[in-house]
């Protein structure tokens, strides 16, 4: 993230510096799929695989240790040696830094001269003549100079030329070299997939000690390998009897669902539960009981946290992401010529009887798909939902700042972003967005009706008082309705307090360093509540700091800047998430000793509900 200086001049004032600050915890290069480096002169192409896990070509450390492709860092996947924190590039000897931080510094990447595309007075796009084979789809990255093979699931290579096995017991492909057990016509063998065909020969066995085997299912141990295969009842697959193939649909929120469906309804493929690139996710390493949730080594819709229906982890512009699955409810309405079946009576299907649950807070709640953590360390790309009371503000071409949803036509931000006076016709405000100035499905934006200013706010001296309320316009009558993506946090009384070195929620979109010019996607980071004494201090920010104003981000939590402007400094109580403060100003970057300055909005409370509050005027 950065922090920019700039100076208001107002005609014989003084200048005063104003710092706006910027939630980029990591530089955060180009991500692509797994590659090989294809040169074409003047032109720089790269082929991707489809597995994830699989890489073409070797890139190795000073130390001669291999480079693991692709690997995690900081959230983000990377599919190349970067520069994150270092000049020098380097990689991960894990697919997991995050979870190992075994690291090495990169030796020279040798490109393979392997194909050439020109003309005589011009490098062509190589995805005209579509280099991907089997119905791959060729992507250009023009930024990179180069292009992506996205492989349809039963081919693998570099581009696409390699066809995959897939084993008719285990529901699943196989990659080329890859081996397995099975129990096939009552005979235990070991196969192979070799150049895409299956070979398989019988093998000696004994009786399993325990039995995985799901649903009554047997099991076997192949004595060379110590594997253990099962052989499962009719109505079951899989390697462990855990699958039910001809399940097509899903009862109630669909924590029972055991098919075979592995899409999400924008089509993307679903990553496997115990896929090394999840670190503190719901995934077979960190959920309680993974097999009875239906979690194992497979890329399968489930739904092990109880949402709304299964869902699946996926890989988005190079960030672990979710969607709900493609997968169509089993209780649908029906309809006939003569009348309307009630959607809970259907020939043939058991009833269920539903009850109204308990009200849950209307605020301050978000979508969980990770693991709780006592602290991040750096930045960590934010999955959707985890932020649903997130505004982005786009304010004229040019500028921008975050806000916070409080009620349903109420946002609060910082007022310095408003301090030029911008017509409201030249505001938007987009909800549920995940990559920077980019809407999709789970989106909504609206216009601004009004911004209104607390009567000490001064645009001469912007960093006191810095907070504005904003007011949407309605759309057919109303403004935000609430989702698993759009939903208000919690407005802190009047008398709340977080103790010193609490550590804290901060979110935003902002620059990945001081001098970049372009946004990310939604980051997410902890830092911790500096106390009013330090912050004050000659070296820190002596009385600039005032007593509505709050600082953190020092000490152990997270060594990172701020967020964007106006964004939220969230702090949980109960599971509960407040907005304790508002993304004001700083020093520097992650500067040694200088932490962000937050507006502080219990101050505000008295304000904010007389305007939230305020009755119309009679007329």
């Amino acid at each position: 993230m950065s922090v920019y200086e700039f100076s208001h001049d107002n005609r014989g004032h003084s200048r005063q510096t104003f710092m706006m600050a910027y939630f980029a915890l990591l530089f955060l290069p180009c991500v692509f799929s797994a590659r090989t480096r294809i040169i074409l002169p003047g032109y720089e192409t790269v082929v991707s695989t489809k597995d994830p896990n699989r890489d073409s070509r070797k890139v190795l450390t000073a130390n001669g240790k291999e480079c693991k492709f692709p690997f995690r860092q900081g959230g983000r996947i990377h599919h190349h040696c970067i520069t994150v924190r270092s000049s020098r590039p380097w990689c991960s000897l894990t697919h997991n830094f995050d979870r190992d931080l075994q690291w090495g510094y990169c030796a020279s990447e040798i490109t393979q001269p392997d194909v050439f595309v020109h003309t005589s007075r011009r490098i062509i796009d190589p995805c005209q003549v579509n280099p991907c084979r089997n119905g791959g789809v060729c992507t250009l990255v023009p930024h990179r100079r180069s292009f992506e093979c996205s492989c349809p699931e039963s081919f693998t290579g570099r581009l696409c030329e390699e066809k995959k096995c897939y084993e008719t017991i285990h529901l699943r492909y196989y990659d080329i070299g890859e081996s397995w057990g099975r129990i096939h016509l009552r005979n235990v063998e070991q196969c192979t997939c070799v150049a895409g065909e299956i070979k398989c020969e019988r093998v000696r066995y004994t009786m399993c000690r325990m039995n995985p085997c799901e649903n009554e299912g047997t099991c076997r141990l192949i004595i060379a390998t110590g594997e253990e295969v099962c052989n499962c009842r009719p109505g079951y697959s899989g390697p462990y009897c855990s699958f039910e193939p001809e399940t097509e649909c899903y009862n109630n929120r669909g924590t029972d669902y055991r098919g075979v469906l592995g899409s999400t309804v924008s089509g993307a493929h679903c990553l496997p539960w115990n896929s090394d690139l999840l670190h503190d996710e719901l995934h077979v390493g960190t959920v309680v009981a993974a097999p009875l949730r239906g979690l194992g080594e497979h890329a399968y819709c489930r739904n092990p946290d109880g949402d709304k229906m299964p869902w699946c982890y996926t890989l988005n512009h190079g960030a672990i992401s979710w969607e709900n699955c493609d997968v169509p409810s089993c209780v649908m309405p029906v309809y006939s010529s003569r009348r309307i079946m009630p959607f809970n009576v259907l020939p043939g299907i058991k009833q269920t009887t539903f009850t109204k649950p308990a009200r849950k807070p209307v605020c301050g709640k978000r979508h969980k798909k990770r693991i709780p953590r006592g602290r991040i360390m750096g930045g960590n790309t934010a999955l959707p939902g985890t932020h649903p009371w997130m505004a982005a503000i786009y304010i004229g071409k040019t500028d921008f700042c975050a806000g916070n949803l409080v009620a349903s036509c109420w946002i609060v931000s910082a007022a310095h972003c408003f301090f030029r006076s911008p017509l409201k016709s030249q505001i938007r405000v987009v909800f549920g967005q995940q990559n920077f100035n980019v809407t999709g499905p789970n989106t909504k934006t609206f216009g601004v009706e009004d911004y209104i200013f607390p009567k000490q706010f001064s645009v001469f001296n912007p960093t006191l008082h810095d907070i504005v309320l904003i007011k949407l316009k309605k759309e057919n009558g109303r403004c935000v309705r609430r989702s698993q993506f759009i939903r208000p946090i919690c407005l802190p009384d009047k008398g709340m307090t977080f103790p010193d070195d609490y550590c804290c929620t901060i979110s935003g979109w902002g620059h990945m360093h001081e001098k970049a010019k372009e946004y990310s996607n939604l980051q997410e980071a902890g830092v911790r509540l500096v106390s009013h004494d330090a912050c004050t201090k000659p070296e820190v920010y002596g009385n600039h700091v005032t007593a509505d104003m709050i600082c953190a981000g020092i000490n152990h939590c997270v060594d990172a800047c701020q967020g964007d402007s106006g964004g939220p400094l969230a702090c949980a109580k109960h599971d509960v998430s407040f907005l304790y403060g508002i993304i004001s100003w700083g020093e520097g970057c992650g500067r040694t000793g200088k932490p962000g300055v937050y507006t502080k909005v219990v101050n505000y409370m008295d304000w904010i509900n007389s305007v939230i509050k305020r009755k119309p005027k009679s007329s």
